[in-house]
């Protein structure tokens, strides 16, 4: 009698080609029916590689590199780093929501904590909490939310997300300050990095993007210079000649322009190169930074609304020739300064960091965003000198102690961060910092569950609503309301034109400029076919969940404060589609 055929003798690559096509759960799960199964899907590396890059593709790059190279740890890592950073960021909204005061260090140290776990764990705590935003993106698209996807979950990971960012920036820019002055594209990385924290911007992809652009010069230097040569190195040209080089390669073959905005495509090093376009600072430091890898030195300069580049004639050692570079051309021009300037002023990150900063928030104007309460966050961080306070203006004091930053021997990789490194960023979480953070200014109010808003017949539109104004036609949301005007707006509005005066609902609202209102009943009209205001979005996310397609859906906690608001929404929603049936 020929013996049974069971799973146990199935050839092993025909299991691991069924367990390919399983869920991860299930390959973990099928590797416990047994000790057998246990130890050979447990041994097999290669097959977990795969999965973790089938699952995670966008991690797996750094993985690879940096991890521990056991592929079924790595994957367990992770996956319980995710669920760790899920349940605490589901916990932050009936935590904070009531809470008066802004969102501090102090509020997320559970995330430093996990961040701080191992090498990777930092990179994939942003990692998650990326997914977590551009997750929430995508599926609000087709109104369809759920947590951690909502608006509210996205607020509180981008709360996160700018407290882990900072804190890693901080300790690299300032460890990089105290051994020689950062260079410029480095400065421009860093800004870019703490305003955009919804990407990533390693300074890995800035370096070989410059490199390459130095490729074309030298190409085009040897290509050019072909019968003047007596050998191959970069030695042989003249700074005159590289300087002129990189000006037609930039500027003549590739058509580089200049703008004066400055925003996060116009000062990001490889946008501007590869769209050709960027802020002036941007494309005078990409010049300086060619230059330098083609082996000609020069200097950024920057003063307040004034910038060139500098180069240093040595063939008098004693009285060096100065001249400054017209970027356009390459030519040089002797740099005759001011007799009451100092004779040696040079290059200053801190300058040009600052320089940066005044650009972005000029371009930026009024806007409110995260990108505003980023750059807030950043005036003030060189040694807390300004007028508006920074959340980390007392870093540079914390690091001037016991804290012995050059003697790290990194360069702070956040892909691959050491345990005395996390153990420095983690210790940020302590110190006493000042907050002044402009997003959520309207919701800090702690409300009491037992001060819900009880409706009346008088109240005709809910909280969520898209409404516009009769007579100055801004658009606007809705997040409170209250039976009559209250005594302290009493005494700073008018009713002339009213015809109900005070004795009307007033509702609290978030115009189309981004202001906070307070309108009377009669002023506003429901609008039939509203559409999403994206730019009032994150002004409101601390207390609304998502889009429905008619109106912004209330958080459970928000619904605590106003729990009968759905009758009048599914009214006016019943109108509207009368209307449109119509």
């Amino acid at each position: 009698m020929e013996n049974p055929i069971t799973i146990f003798t199935l050839p092993d690559e025909l299991i691991f080609i069924v367990l390919k096509y399983n869920d991860i759960r299930d390959a973990i799960n099928f590797s416990a029916t047994c000790r057998h199964f246990h130890d050979l899907v447990k041994s097999n590396q290669s097959f977990w590689a795969y999965k973790f890059k089938r699952e995670l593709p966008c991690v797996f790059e750094v993985a690879d590199q940096y991890g521990s190279g056991i592929w079924l740890n790595e994957l367990k890592t992770f996956l319980l780093q995710k669920q760790s950073i899920y349940k605490e960021l589901l916990e932050l909204s009936p935590r904070h929501y009531w809470k008066v005061g802004q969102f501090s260090l102090k509020d997320v140290v559970h995330f430093f904590k996990v961040s701080s776990t191992n090498n990777l764990g930092y990179y994939y705590t942003i990692s998650i909490l990326h997914n977590i935003i551009r997750t929430g993106y995508k599926n609000m698209v087709q109104y369809d939310t759920a947590k951690p996807y909502t608006l509210t979950e996205m607020h509180y990971a981008k709360c996160v997300l700018s407290h882990i960012i900072h804190c890693y920036l901080t300790v690299k820019w300032i460890k990089s300050q105290m051994i020689q002055e950062t260079p410029p594209e480095i400065v421009l990385n860093f800004i870019v990095q703490w305003i955009d924290n919804e990407n990533f911007h390693f300074f890995d992809d800035v370096e070989n993007k410059l490199q390459i652009w130095a490729d074309k010069v030298k190409v085009y230097l040897k290509n050019t210079h072909q019968d003047e040569l007596t050998g191959s190195t970069d030695d042989e040209y003249t700074p005159a000649q590289i300087f002129s080089a990189v000006s037609t390669v930039l500027f003549n073959q590739n058509r580089m322009t200049m703008t004066t905005s400055a925003n996060l495509d116009t000062l990001d090093v490889v946008k501007v190169l590869n769209n050709k376009v960027g802020n002036q600072i941007a494309v005078y430091a990409i010049y300086q930074a060619i230059a330098s890898r083609c082996g000609a030195e020069c200097e950024l300069i920057v003063f307040v609304n004034h910038l060139f580049l500098e180069w240093r004639c040595y063939d008098n050692p004693r009285q060096p020739t100065i001249y400054k570079i017209q970027i356009l051309t390459g030519e040089l021009e002797a740099n005759h300064r001011c007799p009451y300037v100092s004779s040696r002023f040079k290059y200053s990150a801190d300058a040009l960091l600052h320089s940066l900063h005044a650009c972005f928030v000029k371009s930026l104007g009024p806007m409110q965003n995260w990108a505003s309460a980023n750059a807030a966050d950043l005036l003030g961080f060189l040694g807390g000198t300004y007028t508006t306070p920074s959340a980390y203006d007392i870093f540079y004091q914390f690091f001037s102690g016991d804290i012995d930053l050059i003697s790290l021997n990194s360069t702070l990789d956040i892909k691959n961060l050491s345990e005395r490194e996390l153990a420095i960023i983690l210790s940020l979480v302590h110190v006493k910092i000042r907050m002044n953070r402009p997003l959520g200014k309207f919701q800090n109010k702690a409300v009491k569950i037992s001060e819900a808003k009880q409706h009346d017949a008088t109240v005709q539109y809910a909280v969520g609503m898209v409404c516009s104004h009769k007579d100055l036609e801004y658009l606007c949301i809705i997040h409170g309301w209250e039976l009559s005007c209250n005594a302290e707006w009493r005494t700073r509005l008018t009713n002339d034109g009213q015809t109900t005066g005070f004795e009307q609902p007033y509702y609290n609202v978030v115009a189309n400029d981004q202001t906070e209102r307070y309108v009377a009943q009669e002023n506003l009209v429901p609008v039939n076919r509203p559409n999403r205001l994206l730019h009032l979005e994150d002004l409101i996310s601390k207390e609304f969940s998502h889009f429905d397609g008619f109106c912004y859906v209330m958080n459970e906690e928000k619904k605590k404060e106003y729990p009968e608001e759905g009758p009048i929404i599914e009214e006016h929603r019943k109108r509207c589609m009368t209307i449109e049936n119509y």
